[in-house]
């Protein structure tokens, strides 16, 4: 007699630890509260939430809608939802995601979708938020006037930009032959 238990295989009362990866194959559907310490492969639909402390892959053809927690995450299928990932989260090729995530890395291979907000938790608090200084508004000590995107943004400042360059590039280029001749040819 075999038994799956959470952490292993059980047969006739010996237990042989395996890698465990719980898994939600490609003829089931789930919805509700999905919590595991292990790996977890969704092959079919999943909704609700899912908290998962190892890693969640979500194989091409699957789908899910819901809140997300996991270690890292690859994502084949579809997912739809709001994410928060410990460590790295990536789109392969075929993945679709629709989402708010944020995640210590994210990694977009060439066709996979991406279609959402992302936010970056950084690796270790600043040296200035241990401090108390929360932001950069903080350490100034005021708003800035306008950020540094509605600068880049701005129409003056692209002109200036290519004009900049348009000058640089006059004040370095050899005279033309006419030039050249009306200085000389005195």
């Amino acid at each position: 007699m075999t038994t799956m238990t959470a952490t292993g295989v059980v047969t006739d009362a010996k237990t042989t630890q395996a890698a465990s990866e719980s898994r939600v194959d490609r003829d089931s559907h789930f919805n509700g509260l999905y919590e595991t310490r292990q790996n977890l492969r969704i092959e079919g639909l999943a909704e609700g939430e899912i908290r998962c402390d190892g890693t969640l892959t979500v194989a091409e053809g699957a789908r899910v809608k819901a809140k997300v927690t996991a270690s890292t995450i690859t994502i084949a299928g579809e997912l739809d939802g709001e994410v928060v990932c410990q460590g790295v989260f990536q789109i392969m090729p075929t993945g679709q995601v629709s989402a708010t995530v944020s995640a210590r890395r994210l990694i977009v291979q060439e066709g996979g979708l991406y279609n959402g907000e992302f936010r970056m938790i950084h690796e270790e608090p600043r040296e200035e938020s241990k401090a108390g200084l929360s932001s950069w508004r903080e350490l100034a000590g005021k708003e800035p006037e306008e950020s540094p995107l509605d600068a880049l943004n701005s129409d003056d400042w692209w002109r200036k930009f290519a004009g900049a360059e348009t000058a640089e590039a006059t004040e370095g280029a050899e005279p033309e032959a006419g030039e050249a001749e009306e200085k000389t040819g005195d």
